[in-house]
């Protein structure tokens, strides 16, 4: 984010200019250390202060009858969107988990890429709060999914 579009952080006066890691270290995090990633093709696709997008690379083993993506497919793109976002703000953290994620599945993925948009709403001392939207790549303004999770960060 850029000159208006800047934040300042929470509890300081920094200023979020940049986040605090790259699209590259990400997908080298996944690749060493969350091996499903790779095994589902989902990769980061960009990130900025408060924001992770993550892609979903269409595969038909990933799908329901109908080339539906399946549910499951959709709820672990968003959970690693939110851990992505997560990261902008406080770099790689491998310990940071999961703590609770709700979806609501909109509309069927049927046969592409599906991207899901997370943003960080609030990152306290133990726990961040997001929300996600999915879609398909075709059409970012039509939403397949909305999802919010909340995330515990470690000490």
């Amino acid at each position: 984010m850029k000159g208006k579009d800047a934040r300042r952080d929470s509890g300081s006066d920094r200023l979020l200019t940049s986040p605090a890691v790259t699209i590259d270290e990400v997908n080298g995090f996944f690749k060493t250390q969350l091996p499903f990633c790779a095994e589902m093709s989902i990769t980061c696709e960009s990130v900025e202060p408060d924001v992770g997008v993550t892609r979903f690379s269409y595969q038909e083993r990933w799908t329901r009858p109908g080339n539906i993506v399946n549910g499951g497919t959709l709820m672990t793109l968003a959970d690693v969107a939110v851990y992505v976002a997560i990261f902008t703000r406080t770099g790689i953290l491998p310990l940071t988990v999961t703590n609770e994620l709700k979806m609501n599945f909109l509309r069927p993925a049927i046969g592409s890429d599906v991207l899901a948009r997370a943003t960080l709403l609030k990152l306290g001392r133990r726990v961040a709060y997001a929300t996600v939207d999915l879609f398909e790549e075709s059409d970012p303004t039509r939403l397949v999914a909305h999802a919010t999770a909340s995330y515990i960060i470690p000490d």
